[in-house]
């Protein structure tokens, strides 16, 4: 939509076009909406609205403050920025959660096969014999029979566990206190803050560049952030600059950003380039959560295979020890 408006093409064209490039879905039919309604006299941000699209809030604000100042094709290029930014850093995190999760699963095939197949044998080889076997190497052997005998039932149990958390993260109020607990965490903690600040920053940015008033923008780039004491913190803010406080000042009381971030906002204010400094901030946000998660990922395989050589380790030392215990002992 921004390239063809920037093309020169007509608003009511571009968007029939839209319709006919995506005929016979979701979209398409949106934008069969859209024209319409711009045929018969609304708004191109009323339109929108209305039309059943799929759009974070702030992209109906932005083209709403556009249509005042004329600058329709950068706002909603600007949004189509701030949406792919978003996506990416989804995208970071999927994929920064992909190899941690098959460390796990590998490490936690590897001690079930163990115990499945290895285990099970020392254990009805000494299930006769009257040997002082350590406390050690029977819980291992006893969990080995344990797991065996119902190994049908654990899988089930953990498919519906695995089902069960899937459900719940599909809803939003229980994801968002999952990620409450773990912006608490050590290392991970820090990450998600900086992202969610990161995140805050451009989209903030972005608003204030398109005109959009600092209270309205406030009030949307804060509906962008998942992590709910951010959130609380920012509505005090909010509520600060309502009451004729600087962004800068009232950002300060938060805590939110560092002394770097809140100097920025401040230099913006004085100069009038509050929004390019904002985005300014993003960025720096932006390269130190991914040089965080580079140290995460860096000192996770370590740990992770140090953890699961533990875990291998303890079973067969405890064999082993099983093992001793049956030769040394009276025949």
């Amino acid at each position: 939509m921004a390239t063809l408006l920037k093309a020169g093409v007509p608003l009511g064209e571009a968007v029939e076009s839209l319709a006919d490039a995506h005929a016979a879905s979701r979209i398409g039919e949106a934008f069969v909406r859209v024209h319409a309604a711009l045929r018969a006299g609304e708004r191109f941000s009323g339109a929108l609205s209305g039309a059943g699209l799929v759009l974070p809030d702030y992209v109906v604000q932005m083209a709403s403050a556009a249509e005042m100042t004329g600058k329709l094709a950068d706002a909603l290029a600007d949004a189509a920025t701030q949406m792919e930014y978003e996506e990416r850093v989804r995208e970071e995190m999927r994929n920064a959660l992909i190899y941690p999760s098959v460390l796990v699963c590998s490490g936690i095939g590897a001690t079930l096969l163990i115990f499945v197949v290895v285990v099970p044998k020392f254990a009805n080889l000494l299930k006769n014999s009257r040997a002082d076997i350590p406390l050690l190497s029977a819980w291992v052997l006893q969990a080995g029979m344990f797991v065996k005998e119902y190994l049908l039932w654990l899988g089930l149990g953990t498919a519906g566990l695995i089902f069960a958390g899937i459900a719940a993260f599909s809803n939003p109020q229980v994801r968002m206190r999952a990620w409450e607990r773990l912006a608490h965490l050590p290392l991970v903690g820090r990450w998600l803050v900086e992202i969610e600040t990161g995140k805050w920053a451009a989209l903030l940015g972005i608003l204030l560049e398109n005109r959009v008033p600092i209270v309205r923008a406030m009030e949307l780039a804060q509906e962008a952030v998942r992590l709910v004491y951010m959130r609380v913190k920012l509505q005090g803010a909010l509520r600060d600059i309502r009451a004729g406080k600087r962004l800068a000042d009232a950002l300060a009381a938060t805590g939110i950003l560092v002394p770097t971030g809140i100097n920025l906002i401040r230099v913006g204010e004085r100069s009038g380039a509050l929004a390019p400094m904002l985005r300014t901030l993003a960025t720096l946000y932006e390269s130190a959560a991914r040089e965080r998660l580079k140290r995460f990922l860096i000192l996770l395989e370590p740990a992770a295979i140090l953890l699961i050589g533990a875990v291998i380790g303890t079973v067969m030392i405890a064999i082993m020890m099983a093992i001793t215990g049956l030769s040394t002992s009276p025949h």
